[in-house]
């Protein structure tokens, strides 16, 4: 919720630089976007102790696949080709995109708990739908609640960060545990539980508005 209330000002950082990429088209990077997110998901799935660079490669494919999924809607904005084609096509692989992240981190080997990782996806993927629900039945997308997807991807470079710090490929360390879950298991369930509260928070003011 912090990160997406910022979205008003991300105009003045993008909007000069989509101006440069008017011949590009917006849906193509709304596809590089999702690739990126993928290849995201693969590098974490196949990380290991010895592999821990994966982990590196997955924060950066992070950074730059968010970074095209703004710069997507500026390039649109910018060159006035703006409409339901692009939005819906936006929505759709920024879900698959979701799916793929979560899905990565739930078995990653770094991650111990599946069952919490498919609470994850709930959360997650109930979040994304019912603010775009609310636009559905005439409202405006609620970005209201406690996670937002911007939150979720913070979340998810801050957790790959310590994991690769704390990995000790000479000992075999998989990283640091607390009350027996790792870091990929906490931020597994800081999905699960604040992005359910923020699906019903949604939910719960969307019906109210209606």
């Amino acid at each position: 919720m912090v990160l997406d209330r910022a979205r008003t000002g991300t105009g003045l950082i993008l909007d000069p630089l989509a101006t440069r990429l008017k011949g590009v088209s917006p849906n193509l990077l709304t596809l590089a976007s999702f690739v990126l997110a993928v290849l995201a998901a693969a590098s974490i799935l196949f990380s290991t102790v010895h592999s821990a660079y994966l982990l590196l490669a997955a924060l950066l494919l992070i950074v730059f696949s968010g970074f095209l999924d703004a710069l997507d809607g500026a390039v649109a904005r910018v060159t006035g080709t703006s409409g339901p084609r692009g939005d819906f096509l936006d929505h759709v692989l920024d879900r698959y995109s979701d799916i793929a992240l979560v899905l990565g981190f739930t078995f990653s080997v770094f991650t111990t708990s599946v069952p919490i990782g498919i609470m994850a996806l709930v959360g997650v993927f109930m979040t994304s739908y019912l603010g775009t629900q609310a636009q559905a039945v005439g409202l405006k997308r609620n970005y209201g609640g406690m996670l937002g997807r911007a939150d979720r991807i913070v979340l998810m470079l801050i957790a790959l960060i310590i994991q690769f710090a704390f990995i000790s490929p000479a000992s075999g360390t998989h990283g640091p545990e607390l009350l027996s879950l790792t870091t990929f298991d906490w931020l597994l369930l800081v999905f699960a539980v604040l992005g359910n509260i923020t699906a019903v928070y949604r939910a719960v003011a969307s019906w109210k508005q209606l």
